[in-house]
C-alpha cells in the first residue's frame, strides 16, 4: 500500500517536472520569437508544437511500452481540456478575447480536430489513417499561412549570438527533461494500473490530457499578465492541431487499437456538441466573452464528470 501511495506521489511529481520542462522550452522559444519579430499567430502555432511535446513524448513511450491507447485518449481528450479548461480560464481572466471576422478557417480547424475521432470509429488508427491525418495537417497549415500572409510583416531585428545560444541551451535542457520524465511517467503508470481494472483509454483521456496540457495553462496565465489574449488563443489552436498531427505520426509507427465502448461514444458525441457551441461563440460578436468562458468551463466539468461516472458505473 505504501509503495502504491509513493508511486502516485511520484507520478504527480513527474507531471510537475514534465510541465516545467515544457514551460522552459516555451519561455525561451517565445523570447526568441519576440527578438526575431515573429507575428503572434505564427508564434502561437510554433508554441503549440512545442507545448505538445509532452503528448508526443508520452505517445512514443506508450507505443514502445505497447500501451498506445493512453496516447489516443490523451490527445483526443486533450482538445476538450484545451478549449474547455485552458481556453475557458484564459477567457475568464482576459474578460474577452477577440476573434477574426472570417470564421470559416476556424471551422476548418475544428473539422480537422474532429477527424481522428471519426477515423477511430472503425476500431483502430492504422498506417494509412496516419498518412491521411498528416496530409490534412500539412494542407491546413498551408491554408492558414495563405490566409495570414498578407499581415505577416515581420520586423528585422539584430540579435546577439550569445543571447540566442542561451535560449537554445535552455530549450535543449527542456527537451531532455521531457524525454526522461515521460518515460518515467509511462512506467509508473503501468505499475499503478496493474492491480486495478481501469481503462487505459479513460486514464489517458482524463489524467494525462490534463497533466500534459499544463504548459498551455501557464501560457494563458502569462499572456493574461501581458494582455496578450490572442497569443493564448493561437497557442491553443496550434497545440490542438499538433495533437492530431502527432496522433497521425504515432499511428504510422504502430496501429492504435480503440475500444468502441460507451466512453468513446460519449467522447465523440460530446466533442461534436462542444465544437458546435465553440464555433457559435467564436462567430458571434467577434469576441469570446467571460460568460462564454464560464459556459465552456461548465461543459468541461460535465465532460469530466460523465467520463468518471461511466468508468465507475461500467
Amino acid at each position: 500500500m505504501l509503495i502504491k501511495i509513493l508511486s502516485i506521489l511520484a507520478l504527480i511529481a513527474l507531471f510537475f517536472i514534465i510541465s516545467q520542462s515544457a514551460d522552459l522550452i516555451v519561455l525561451h522559444l517565445r523570447q526568441l520569437g519576440e527578438k526575431l519579430g515573429v507575428k503572434v499567430f505564427f508564434l502561437g502555432l510554433v508554441l503549440g508544437i512545442m507545448t505538445s511535446l509532452p503528448e508526443m513524448a508520452i505517445g512514443i513511450n506508450s507505443i514502445i511500452s505497447d500501451i498506445p491507447s493512453i496516447s489516443f485518449g490523451n490527445m483526443v481528450g486533450g482538445n476538450i481540456v484545451l478549449f474547455g479548461l485552458v481556453l475557458a480560464i484564459s477567457i475568464i481572466l482576459h474578460r474577452k478575447i477577440k476573434t477574426k471576422k472570417e470564421t470559416y478557417p476556424f471551422l476548418i480547424v475544428l473539422l480537422f480536430l474532429f477527424f481522428p475521432l471519426l477515423l477511430g470509429l472503425k476500431g483502430s488508427l492504422n498506417f494509412f489513417d496516419g498518412l491521411i491525418i498528416i496530409l490534412a495537417y500539412v494542407l491546413l497549415i498551408i491554408f492558414l499561412f495563405h490566409k495570414n500572409k498578407e499581415n505577416n510583416n515581420t520586423k528585422v531585428k539584430i540579435i546577439k549570438r550569445k543571447s540566442t545560444q542561451k535560449h537554445f541551451f535552455f530549450i535543449l535542457i527542456g527537451v531532455i527533461g521531457l524525454i526522461i520524465s515521460s518515460e518515467l511517467i509511462v512506467q509508473t503508470t503501468k505499475f499503478i494500473l496493474k492491480d486495478y481494472n481501469i481503462s487505459l483509454f479513460v486514464f489517458g483521456l482524463i489524467l494525462y490530457s490534463i497533466g500534459t496540457n499544463l504548459p498551455e495553462l501557464i501560457i494563458a496565465l502569462r499572456s493574461f499578465k501581458r494582455k496578450m489574449g490572442d497569443l493564448s488563443f493561437s497557442n491553443l489552436l496550434g497545440s490542438a492541431m499538433s495533437n492530431s498531427l502527432m496522433l497521425g505520426i504515432l499511428s504510422t509507427m504502430k496501429t492504435i487499437n480503440i475500444e468502441i465502448d460507451l466512453a468513446y461514444w460519449f467522447l465523440i458525441i460530446f466533442t461534436f456538441i462542444f465544437f458546435i457551441i465553440l464555433y457559435i461563440f467564436y462567430k458571434t460578436d467577434q469576441f469570446l466573452s467571460r460568460k462564454e468562458g464560464i459556459f465552456l468551463l461548465v461543459m468541461y466539468l460535465i465532460f469530466l464528470s460523465g467520463q468518471i461516472f461511466i468508468q465507475i458505473k461500467y
